[in-house]
């Protein structure tokens, strides 16, 4: 299969599953007969603005179609490389592939979309809310489309961390961390299948809220709700 030019032990052996998935389709090159470029992660941030103090039915954003320096997604601001490590739009490089192996969210707000700095919810219910009512879905192309769970379903794993002894009082949590998707030790979610995104094909991920959050405490207006997606895997070359 694999041979010693191509891929490490380590990356074999997570890779190996899928070894005969086809992604370059005119080519017919599989991933066995890709080159190990680097290990890396790969990650992009949507904003929705709230209504009223809370995230409406409907609302939509897609991640991984902006670049660094370049402001959508959501926000108005340009993005920086703490919401995005993309370079290449809506699609990878001709001789490159990025195939994600685990993924997660991370959940914070801002003042509005305007802005780039976090705040964090206090309230593991906001996050609960937020994640529940969040699904997101990927579009390879014109003719695959996969709904892969909800955003609560992918922790990150990564973040301040709330201590919920206090949890249930007055001011529940004020004074001993911030909620998060998933506590620090909690790794990303390992994917079922891969997330391939192949050389020059359009790759969608949309975030669909459906009935909606309800009431978030944290929040009062029209603040901005920011889902920060990374995905763990490697990126790949495809044979001359």
């Amino acid at each position: 299969m694999y041979g010693a030019e191509h891929l490490s032990k380590d990356i074999y052996t997570e890779l190996a599953p899928y070894a005969d998935m086809v992604v370059d389709q005119g080519r017919g090159v599989t991933i066995q007969d890709l080159t190990f470029a680097s290990m890396e992660d790969y990650w992009s941030t949507g904003a929705i603005a709230a209504s009223s103090g809370e995230l409406t039915s409907n609302s939509t954003v897609e991640l991984f179609t902006k670049n660094i320096g370049e402001s959508g997604q959501g926000f108005t601001a340009a993005l920086t490389s703490s919401e995005t490590n993309n370079k290449n739009g809506n699609r990878q490089p001709s001789n490159e592939v990025y195939i994600g192996l685990a993924a997660g969210f991370q959940v914070y707000y801002t003042s509005g979309v305007g802005s780039l700095d976090p705040e964090f919810f206090i309230q593991p219910e906001d996050i609960g809310k937020i994640g529940l009512a969040t699904s997101w879905t990927l579009t390879v192309g014109n003719s695959i489309e996969r709904r892969l769970g909800t955003v609560l379903e992918y922790p990150a794993g990564s973040g301040p961390y709330a201590d919920l002894a206090g949890y249930g009082g007055a001011t529940p949590n004020a004074a001993v961390g911030a909620a998060v998707n998933g506590a620090p030790w909690c790794g990303k979610r390992k994917l079922a299948i891969p997330v391939v995104f192949p050389p020059n094909i359009q790759v969608a991920l949309k975030l669909e809220v459906g009935s909606g959050s309800g009431a978030l405490a944290a929040l009062s207006g029209t603040e901005a709700i920011c889902f920060r997606m990374t995905f763990r895997g490697f990126r790949m070359t495809l044979p001359s």
